[in-house]
């Protein structure tokens, strides 16, 4: 059993929907969140939450899924982020997280 990530800025996220159900996941989660880009370290206390840099509505889609699901689906991913082009700023991103134990 394999934890299945997939982080997605929020215009990209019905592409995610697309792959999932293409790959027959019928159970999934998902949540927004809003991510910040830090380009540079900035140690000064008054910019700790980041007040100075626009935020980015994004998705996680998390599924536990067998290896052979989640294997195909980073698949697609990867196939996705080719076709889009690797100049696009916020390509899908997807990881796969071993499962060591679950009750």
């Amino acid at each position: 059993m394999k934890l299945l990530v997939i982080l997605s800025i929020e215009e990209y996220a019905d592409e995610v929907r697309k792959i999932l159900a293409r790959q027959k996941v019928s159970m999934y989660s998902e949540t927004e969140i809003y991510g910040f880009r830090a380009e540079v370290h900035q140690p000064d206390i008054a910019n700790w939450f980041a007040k100075d840099t626009p935020g980015v509505y994004s998705r996680m889609f998390f599924s536990m899924q067998s290896a052979d699901c989640v294997t195909r689906i980073l698949d697609e991913v990867e196939s996705y982020n080719n076709e889009t082009g690797s100049d696009q700023p916020n390509p899908l991103h997807a990881y796969q997280l071993n499962v060591e134990k679950s009750v």
